[in-house]
């Protein structure tokens, strides 16, 4: 084979090879086409220094100005972008050639120069710069599309948000309410489940009912000596009657009641215990001679009434 075969040879070769890169660079350029004439996307293509050089339908129908409106407006100078930060995101992709994503903003095209129509909408944007061989950016392209639904549905979700941490509040409100208007009605019960009656002149009487447990029994001892103190009583009946069972906590609170009134010169009577109870307080070894005793409240009212005779009158 001589010279010139080989020659001939190498320049199928190269031939081909060329081929191969156009066709590559025509894949390149139709995906780039089908890109830019998609009217979703808006599309804006700049120069090495940043001037307009370029745009697609999406743009024109996105921000509603033609190729002739931004022709060479340089975006690196642009202080429209600044308030959102794009500006510096742009700046950034020019100095690093790095594609940036721009934060998102709230288009107002009322606010905006030379714009007659649309809508204000939510906008999503990205540069990407493109470089040579050696690093040098040729141009950056800027990529916007709309997101008006995903921000709306951000809003609509922001506002149900809102909506549910007021009724969350509401409830709360209520419940609180719900919680002290329970407090007070336990309140009222227990001082209604400790009446101090006042049955003659310095004469008070106190039916106990049910089982007395450490809160009622603090209950007690409030609601006598408080009464005490008002009637200005002398004699105090506590009738046990209504008491079913009574052990050494109940014992020991009804007495400290008991000696409690005796500190304010006050003399009890203990009426209406029954059998069982008698002998619980026996067992329990409980010293009953700090106050006198009757089988009911008739009786005691009787023993009462024949100390009070026998003894000087408190003024009522």
């Amino acid at each position: 084979m001589g010279a010139e075969d080989r020659s001939n040879e190498e320049l199928v070769r190269e031939v081909e090879a060329l081929r191969r890169q156009v066709e590559e660079l025509e894949v390149a350029a139709r995906r780039y086409r089908a890109m830019v004439d998609n009217a979703a996307l808006s599309v804006q293509v700049c120069d090495a220094k940043g001037r307009v050089v370029e745009v697609n339908k999406g743009f024109e129908k996105l921000w509603k100005l033609p190729l002739a409106a931004v022709h060479n407006h340089v975006i690196l100078e642009d202080k429209q972008l600044e308030p959102s930060g794009s500006l510096q995101g742009v700046r950034h992709a020019y100095a690093t050639g790095e594609a940036t994503r721009l934060p998102v903003i709230r288009y107002d095209p009322r606010r905006t120069e030379g714009v007659s129509g649309g809508a204000p909408g939510w906008v999503a944007s990205s540069i990407y710069p493109v470089r040579d061989a050696a690093g040098e950016i040729l141009e950056a392209v800027v990529v916007h599309y709309e997101i008006g639904e995903i921000k709306r549905s951000e809003e609509e979700l922001r506002l149900q948000n809102e909506a549910l941490e007021e009724a969350v509040a509401a409830r709360t409100a209520e419940l609180s309410e719900h919680i002290r208007l329970l407090h007070e009605q336990q309140r009222s019960i227990r001082e209604l489940s400790t009446p101090v009656i006042r049955l003659w002149d310095g004469i008070l009487a106190l039916p106990l009912i049910g089982t007395i447990d450490p809160a009622r029994a603090a209950q007690i001892m409030e609601n006598l000596l408080t009464a005490i103190v008002h009637h200005r009583a002398s004699q105090v009946i506590l009738d046990v009657t209504g008491v079913p069972v009574i052990d050494t906590d109940a014992a020991s609170s009804l007495f400290e009641t008991v000696g409690a009134a005796g500190l304010l010169g006050v003399h009890c009577i203990l009426v209406g215990i029954s059998p069982t109870m008698a002998k619980t307080l026996v067992d329990l070894n409980v010293d009953l001679a700090r106050m006198t005793t009757a089988a009911s409240l008739e009786d005691g009212l009787r023993r009462a009434l024949t100390r009070r005779i026998g003894s000087p009158r408190r003024d009522d």
